[in-house]
């Protein structure tokens, strides 16, 4: 769309001006509009804007700096769908509230940039679990290994260190002596309990007051490891409710310093019996407590991890845009928020948890005010404009 010499790509502003080609750099301009901080947001910018200015750049000579600042910034070229080109760069930063940065992309004559990753996604076999994780938090999907004691619901690892733990602890259990990822060897442990519940944040259908699960995975595809983003896609081939048979992908995407996935979940075909409704959940635990917050839509719970309190508290949670949310409900086994199905089959929320033993969160308000920040900051996205620069000015 093109409107009195502005340029607006997906929130995006492009600022063309008088410019001449040998321009070599670009600015961005970011502003938090939330009246809360950010931590560790994920900047996006349209790949395609930035070659329009940076003409035949390449993108592994790349600087990306924040203004007034020498150390280059970590970022990410990113494709949302498998096989394709990549169609934006990501980098992150800290805000204020209502802080505005600003930021240079320019060519480097230097080595080509390499990053270490924050995040990881990764296919285990003999167990034929999806694991992924990023500095903050570990996530699990069971596969079809365990498919008569699971569904389709996610496990949660919790951490309290910030490098990358999974496939090493994968690996503790295949030593001898075995090193068992239930305990807490210093690093964090698998305390969590699933079963086949939803676990922290999976999905299901609700049909005639009953909850129904896919169980577990069919396939999948891995479409980022980082450094910043890991992105991965399961599709589940075998749902059956009230007789009528449809597959459903969902899409799960973390980025580095975030405690809550982003999931997208999406049906085919569209027949799926009326009157449904998708439903998200958090697994119930004994001693923890339920909250809900029905103006910014998000739940939680949160109790002691294990029946020790050497290993501390655990908060699970989930936030859902106003437009996705219909209400709330439970069954034996999980809280639920629902959204009724509409002609898009379609649902996307976020989920995730937090550990008091990662140094991130004290306390039960903690952790709910991150998730209410979180909220908030969804309503009210990052103002990125694009202006073009002149590197030797």
């Amino acid at each position: 769309m093109v409107k009195t010499g502005l340029h607006v790509l997906a929130g995006i502003v492009l600022l063309a001006g008088m410019c001449s080609a040998q321009e070599r750099s670009l600015i961005i301009r970011v502003t938090n509009p939330s009246d809360v901080p950010r931590e560790s947001a994920t900047i996006s910018v349209p790949w395609d804007s930035i070659t329009a200015i940076l003409t035949g750049i390449r993108p592994e000579f790349l600087d990306v700096k924040e203004s007034g600042k020498d150390a280059g910034l970590r970022y990410q070229l990113f494709s949302k769908s498998p096989g394709n080109a990549s169609d934006c760069l990501i980098f992150q930063s800290d805000f204020k509230p209502h802080e505005t940065k600003t930021f240079t992309i320019s060519p480097t004559n230097n080595q080509p940039q390499s990053f270490a990753s924050l995040v990881d996604a990764r296919y285990v076999e003999p167990r034929e679990d999806l694991a992924w994780e990023n500095d903050r938090i570990a996530f699990r999907m069971y596969g079809p290994a365990l498919a008569a004691e699971v569904n389709n619901g996610i496990d949660v690892w919790t951490k309290r260190v910030r490098y990358l733990i999974v496939e090493k602890w994968y690996e503790g259990e295949e030593q001898t002596p075995k090193i068992v990822y239930h305990e807490d060897h210093g690093e964090g442990a698998d305390f969590f309990s699933v079963g086949k519940s939803l676990g922290c944040g999976g999905s299901g259908i609700w049909f005639r007051g009953a909850l129904y699960q896919p169980g577990v995975f069919s396939s999948y595809k891995i479409l980022s490891t980082g450094p910043i983003r890991t992105c991965f896609e399961l599709q589940y081939d075998k749902w059956d409710v009230n007789g009528k048979k449809f597959a459903e992908t969902v899409r799960i995407t973390l980025d580095a310093g975030q405690n809550l996935n982003h999931i997208e979940v999406a049906f085919t075909p569209t027949d799926i019996p009326e009157l449904s409704s998708i439903v998200c959940g958090l697994v119930k635990r004994p001693n923890t407590q339920w909250f809900r917050d029905e103006q910014y839509h998000w739940m939680s719970l949160w109790g002691l991890t294990t029946d020790s309190l050497v290993n501390g508290y655990l908060g699970t949670g989930v936030v859902i845009s106003p437009e996705q949310i219909s209400g709330w409900n439970a069954d034996t086994a999980q809280y639920l928020a629902y959204e009724q199905l509409g002609e898009q089959k379609q649902f996307s929320y976020y989920a995730g948890a937090g550990w008091t033993r990662s140094g991130d969160f004290k306390s039960v308000d903690d952790w709910n005010n991150y998730l209410g920040r979180f909220a908030k900051n969804l309503q009210h996205p990052l103002q990125i404009t694009l202006l073009r620069g002149d590197k030797s000015k």
